[in-house]
């Protein structure tokens, strides 16, 4: 942005994604990926498998049903073994002209340029976004197009050339949003971060409800 570059972010938002990590891939790319092997892979695989659940509600019990798919959510190791799951993501991102940032299931893609190549921008963008979606759909995992945020950032004086054509990503057209909330951080088009300031000091001021 300091450079006059153009920026375009997009969050993608999966689908229960913890609960639908298949044990197979997950114990073949730890095996294949990571070189775990023998006691150890064994120990992680009976640490996944077996697992059951029953849902208590008002006084009544559900039948118990067995989990085939999922990581224990909740756990020191849950999200670890998430991560490496999907840790082909980064690489692929990369391949495709992206970077990323990953935190468990919230993944953030983006690029930047001058303004003139915003629309090749926006196509690589969308590319990625629908590679990406390959892949988890290749892997058990699903992407859920429709909560997809994407957010062109500049300069404030450049603010009024950002597109504002909406991204075409897994067959839906997803318009651009003027605001995106990212690890609960508030993010603006030009970055000044006064949006995400008001809204601290508005709670801060805000007397707590007492109970």
């Amino acid at each position: 942005m300091d450079g006059g570059d153009h920026a375009l972010l997009g969050l993608l938002d999966m689908s229960a994604a913890f609960d639908t990590v298949d044990h197979d891939i997950l114990t073949e790319h730890l095996s294949r990926t990571y070189g775990i092997c023998s006691s150890a892979l064994d120990w992680i695989s009976s640490y996944l498998r077996g697992r059951r659940q029953v849902v208590m509600f008002d006084g009544g019990r559900s039948s118990v049903r067995k989990l085939s798919h999922g990581v224990p959510q909740g756990s020191v190791l849950g999200p670890l073994l998430f991560l490496l799951y999907t840790a082909d993501l980064g690489g692929l991102a990369s391949k495709l002209g992206l970077s990323s940032h990953f935190y468990a299931d919230d993944t953030q893609l983006y690029t930047t340029g001058p303004r003139s190549e915003s629309v090749d921008l926006q196509r690589r963008m969308e590319h990625g976004v629908d590679e990406l979606a390959g892949w988890m759909r290749s892997n058990r995992l699903l992407l859920n197009p429709s909560k997809a945020d994407f957010l062109w950032f500049a300069t404030h004086r450049r603010c009024n050339q950002l597109s504002t054509v909406p991204l075409e990503v897994c067959g839906l057209r997803v318009p651009l949003t003027g605001t995106v909330r990212d690890l609960g951080i508030l993010f603006e088009a030009h970055m000044q971060m006064t949006g995400h300031v008001k809204q601290l000091v508005k709670q801060m001021l805000t007397p707590a409800t007492v109970n």
